[in-house]
């Protein structure tokens, strides 16, 4: 299924979302073929119940003033967003407000209806939990995009394989992706854990045969690393543009536990990300 619908996620607090990572959601959706929406998480800051902290501190007047400059940055993105993005382009633009801090799960019922949801990585300290928030919970993959690197471009990608449920569901997600590519490696990072043997890598090559794409086999030494960074260093020596790989862990009481794959790359993503859950 070709990726036609992108929904950009963007915070109006405490760190805004640039305008930079405006433009960057829409090259990527040119580069796709896509039209990109906007979905701003504006932060409201509850009042605080202590009486003698607000007769001190003054913390109403505070957090009254906090949660206007909220509203008016979320307000800017929105024009913003509409400034910058073609209107040919241009999807919707809309507000969700997130009580105390920025979280994913207003934001996941949303993302169910678009294809892709794009989180922009410009130092916001809630990017890796929205990351993994909205992949775990929208049924919809996640590109992450940081701010800064090489011109955008999708030509060489670089999918992580170990024969799992969710490195075929990256896969699939990937596949819109991979017909625009001009390579595509199918990685396994050796000695981390036990690849699936009743899906291996040549298997997976077969399925993206079917598909019109023919796709590179490679094996990569852990060395001690976590698989995640063995990825990305593989990445940055083949100078890959993009890389794919699933969201390993599990949701317990609203709470995510990633396997350490997952977390080094949402940590510190060296280019864009599909991930997929």
């Amino acid at each position: 299924m070709a990726i036609r619908d992108i929904l950009l996620q963007a915070n109006s607090y405490a760190e805004v979302t640039p305008v930079e990572a405006i433009e960057r959601a829409q090259a990527a959706a040119a580069l796709i073929g896509a039209r990109l929406s906007l979905g701003v998480c504006r932060v409201h800051v509850p009042p605080v119940s202590n009486w003698l902290a607000n007769k001190l501190l003054q913390a109403d007047q505070i957090i009254a003033a906090e949660n206007r400059r909220s509203e008016e940055q979320a307000d800017a993105l929105v024009q913003q967003f509409s400034a910058v993005v073609d209107e040919s382009r241009r999807g919707e633009a809309f507000v969700i407000d997130c009580p105390g801090q920025v979280t994913h799960w207003a934001l996941a019922k949303k993302a169910r209806a678009f294809d892709l949801t794009i989180v922009p990585v410009h130092g916001h300290p809630a990017t890796p939990a929205m990351a993994e928030g909205l992949a775990f919970e929208s049924a919809r993959p996640v590109l992450l995009l940081p701010g800064e690197g090489a011109a955008l471009k999708f030509e060489r990608i670089i999918v992580g394989w170990d024969g799992s449920r969710v490195a075929a569901r990256a896969l699939a997600d990937a596949l819109p992706l991979c017909h625009q590519a001009s390579s595509v490696a199918l990685v396994t990072v050796t000695q981390d854990k036990d690849v699936g043997r009743d899906t291996p890598v040549a298997d997976a090559c077969r399925f993206l045969e079917r598909h019109g794409i023919t796709a590179e086999m490679v094996e990569v030494p852990a060395g001690g690393r976590d698989a995640g960074i063995a990825l990305q260093a593989y990445r940055e020596e083949m100078k890959g543009d993009l890389l794919v790989m699933g969201a390993f862990g599990h949701s317990r009481a609203r709470e995510f536990v990633l396997g350490g794959a997952t977390r080094s790359v949402l940590d510190h993503p060296s280019c864009p990300v599909l991930l997929a859950h």
